[in-house]
């Protein structure tokens, strides 16, 4: 049974069909009314995260193309160092007695692992292995380490010092030697000459006047053993060598027309009144002759004749030039 206020109007034929109604929304309260409006006004959610990427699969090897072992890893800090002749582990890097098939650390095979190169005993020495420290719990004794670097040291030193003071007079001797080579090639002139006799035409400065075919020969002929010629110097000096031109002349035909010294003996005088007696041999030949010294502060200098090459009665000896080197 349908109540009149509930049963829909009835249209009569030619009117227009009845709109439907919409049912107006309850009224909203003050609060509804402030969430919605900061529902406009709210953020966007954030973007959703993005997918973490597969793990990248190993690379295809080659069959029968073995793999290169991987570099060795840095070890942890709290990881002793290896030790000489250890296995280094090609993935973990820890050091491993050479017993070992797998390391201790990581389980990895030991196959290809690399042994850890010992040092040189020298570096050793100079810097020694550090040591690992004692277990714990234990209590070490308190002992003095014995100093072998300062040891050492001392008695490298001490050696070193010895071997140079055991060669020391043929250090200072090679010294002087290269000093002589170096500087001892300057001419030194002497202030004055004397000699025992002097023959006409053949007088003493004719040693020394830078002529080789004008010489000094004593006064009498013969082998003149005995005769000398005296040379005095303004300074001190070191003689290191000594220049003879033998005979009377640098020609063969007037160097074997008389006789030549064939040893001359020099008697040197030192600034301190000393003396040194030094034979000096010559050869039969034409020419300059070199001898090398080694006399320090020379001052005077007597050459005489000690022997003589083709003497006879009626030849005289000669000596055609002279001259002295050294440095000051």
């Amino acid at each position: 049974m349908v109540t009149p206020s509930s049963a829909p109007p009835a249209t009569r034929p030619g009117d227009a069909p009845a709109r439907p109604t919409t049912p107006t929304p309850p009224p909203q309260t003050p609060d509804a009314r402030i969430a919605a409006a900061a529902a406009l006004v709210a953020p966007p959610p954030p973007p959703p995260a993005p997918r973490t990427p597969a793990a990248r699969q190993p690379a295809a090897v080659r069959p029968g193309v073995p793999k290169p072992p991987p570099a060795p890893k840095k070890v942890a800090a709290d990881e002793p160092p290896p030790a000489p002749g250890d296995l280094i582990c090609g993935s973990c890097g820890a050091g491993n007695t050479p017993n070992r098939k797998f390391c201790r650390r990581c389980g990895a095979s030991l196959v290809d692992a690399k042994v850890q190169a010992r040092r040189s005993w020298w570096s050793r020495l100079w810097r020694p292995e550090p040591k690992h420290g004692p277990a714990a719990g234990y209590r070490p004794r308190a002992r003095r380490r014995f100093p072998t670097r300062p040891v050492v040291s001392i008695f490298m030193i001490g050696a070193l010092v010895a071997l140079v003071l055991s060669f020391r007079p043929e250090i200072n001797q090679a010294r002087i030697t290269v000093l002589d080579r170096i500087q001892g090639n300057v001419t030194v002139n002497p202030t004055g000459e004397i000699a025992s006799s002097e023959a006409p035409g053949h007088e003493a400065d004719k040693i020394r006047d830078g002529a080789t075919n004008l010489a000094w020969s004593p006064a009498a002929p013969g082998d003149g053993v005995g005769q000398f010629v005296d040379f005095t110097f303004a300074e001190p000096f070191r003689l290191t060598r000594l220049l003879v031109t033998p005979g009377a002349s640098d020609v063969e035909k007037d160097y074997l027309a008389g006789s030549s010294p064939k040893t001359l003996s020099l008697v040197v005088t030192t600034s301190a009144g000393t003396q040194q007696s030094v034979d000096v041999p010559l050869q039969d030949k034409v020419g300059l002759q070199n001898t090398s010294f080694g006399i320090d502060d020379v001052v005077a200098i007597r050459m005489a004749i000690a022997a003589t090459y083709r003497a006879t009665p009626d030849t005289f000896v000669s000596i055609a030039e002279v001259e002295f080197r050294g440095r000051t």
